[in-house]
């Protein structure tokens, strides 16, 4: 019993963790472009990309990090911040790969947000427990006797 609710609140926590990590690098990178709309329309420009996509996107990567944070809107503000990461994989880092393998840092580390996200997606929102579907007695069993999904 203690393992199980050990392992329950490790989970928990990091989930949290990642959720906050993935909050900070969409705030980092969204703020600039939600603020300086000339930098962000640029920088979409040399993208390849419509400008006025810039502004647009660094304001929606801001609402979605804040609602993710907040735990409202969990499931949509995770999808919008997903499709943000997977266009910039598409556009942005995997023809950069391609042209110069040695640019795999920045396609690495967007995987690994997508992952990060994909990973949320499949978690309950608030950590492992949502307490208005399961109940601790039913959780405890599904932690001790996982389904394989395959």
């Amino acid at each position: 019993m203690q393992t199980q609710l050990s392992n329950t609140k490790f989970l928990t926590y990091s989930l949290w963790g990642l959720r906050l990590l993935l909050v900070a690098i969409f705030l980092y990178h969204g703020l600039p472009k939600a603020i300086f709309w000339s930098m962000a329309m640029e920088k979409f420009i040399s993208f390849g990309l419509p400008g006025f996509l810039g502004p647009i996107t660094g304001i929606a990567e801001v609402i979605a990090s804040v609602l993710l944070l907040s735990g409202r809107f969990w499931r949509a503000s995770n999808l919008v911040l997903l499709f943000i990461i997977a266009g910039a994989i598409v556009t942005v880092q995997l023809p950069n790969f391609i042209e110069d393998a040695k640019k795999v840092a920045g396609l690495e580390r967007d995987l690994l947000i997508l992952v990060g996200h994909l990973i949320l997606l499949a978690a309950y929102p608030h950590g492992v427990l949502n307490k208005s579907n399961h109940s601790q007695a039913s959780f405890e069993k599904e932690v001790s006797n996982p389904k394989s999904p395959f």
